[in-house]
C-alpha cells in the first residue's frame, strides 16, 4: 500500500490519481478530508502533521510513501516523518525536494530541502528525491489580480525558469514509486522551455484574449506582500533568495530528466495554460 503525504497539494492530488489508474489504492492524507473529494478506491486518512501520532497513523503498514511537504512548518513535518518511517519500517520514500537543494547550497531554503532529505536518507530506507523547479502551476498567484484590474504583480520578472508542470513531476513520482531502479536516486525536474515571468504573463494575455500588465515588483514589496499574508519573516526572505538564484544547475536551463524517466517530453506551458486558463476568467 503506498501513503501519499500531502495529497490535497498540486502534485499530491495528481499522484493519487495516477495510482489509482494503476489500480492501486493509495491511502491519502489530508487535513480536510471532507473537502478533499478523491475517487473511489482512495483510502482517505484526515489528520495533521501538527498533531504527535499523525505520521504513525498515516505510514503503519505502508509498503511505499510519497511525500510532499511545504510552508514554514515543512522542517518540523519532515522531521516527524522521518522518525515514523523508521519506527514504522516503510520501504521506499519519494519525497519532493527542490533544485535549491542541489549543491552547492546557497539560502536557507534550500539548506531546508538538504536538511529534510538527509533526515530520510538516515533511517536507512531507500529514498529517491525529486527536485523540480518552480512550478507553472505558480502562475495561479496572479489568478485574483488578474481578474480584478487585469495586473499581474511579481519579484524577478526577467529570470528565466524552466517552470514544469506538476503533472510531469507526479507521474515521475509514481514510476519512482512504483518501478525499482529509482532507490538512492535525485532527479532534477524541468519544463521544456526558459520563461520569464514576463513571458509567461505575455503568453496568459495572448491566451485570455486580452491587455494585462505585468508589475516586476521589488523584492521588498514582495517581502512586504507575503509577510501580510501572514507568511513568518524568515520564510519570505529564503523563498525570495532562492527565487531570485535559478542558475543554470537550479532550473534555469531545461533537462532532459521528465522525458528519460516517462518516455515523452514535458508538457509545454501553453498546454498547462489551456488547461487551467479558467482560473483566471
Amino acid at each position: 500500500m503506498i501513503v501519499v503525504i500531502g495529497a490535497s497539494g498540486n502534485v499530491g492530488r495528481e499522484v493519487v490519481t495516477r495510482l489509482l489508474e494503476r489500480g492501486l489504492r493509495p491511502r491519502a492524507l489530508t487535513r480536510n478530508p471532507q473537502g478533499a473529494a478523491f475517487a473511489p478506491g482512495v483510502e482517505v486518512l484526515g489528520g495533521d502533521l501538527d498533531d504527535p501520532g499523525t505520521a504513525d497513523r498515516a505510514l503503519d503498514g505502508a509498503d511505499a510513501a510519497f511525500v510532499a511537504t511545504a510552508g514554514p512548518a515543512a522542517p518540523a513535518h519532515d522531521e516527524a516523518l522521518a522518525r515514523a518511517v523508521a519506527r514504522c519500517g516503510v520501504p521506499r520514500v519519494v519525497r519532493v525536494s527542490s533544485v535549491a537543494a542541489l549543491p552547492p547550497v546557497t539560502d536557507a531554503y534550500g539548506t531546508a530541502h538538504a536538511a529534510a532529505e538527509e533526515a530520510y536518507r538516515a533511517t536507512g530506507t531507500a529514498c529517491t528525491f525529486l527536485r523540480p523547479a518552480a512550478f507553472m502551476s505558480n502562475t495561479l498567484q496572479w489568478a485574483w489580480s488578474v481578474k480584478a484590474d487585469g495586473t499581474m504583480h511579481q519579484p524577478f520578472g526577467d529570470l528565466p525558469q524552466a517552470v514544469v508542470d506538476p503533472a510531469d513531476v507526479a507521474e515521475v513520482a509514481v514510476r519512482t514509486l512504483t518501478e525499482p531502479g529509482h532507490e538512492g536516486k535525485a532527479y532534477t525536474l524541468t519544463g521544456p522551455e526558459p520563461l520569464t515571468a514576463r513571458d509567461r504573463a505575455h503568453r496568459l494575455a495572448q491566451a485570455l484574449g486580452r491587455p494585462l500588465t505585468f508589475v516586476d515588483a521589488s523584492e521588498e514589496e514582495a517581502h512586504q506582500a507575503m509577510v501580510k499574508a501572514g507568511l513568518p519573516d524568515d520564510y519570505v526572505t529564503a523563498l525570495l533568495t532562492a527565487l531570485g538564484d535559478p542558475t543554470p544547475a537550479r532550473g534555469a536551463v531545461p533537462l532532459p530528466t521528465v522525458e528519460e524517466l516517462t518516455g515523452r517530453p514535458p508538457r509545454r506551458f501553453d498546454t498547462w495554460l489551456k488547461t487551467n486558463l479558467h482560473h483566471f476568467r
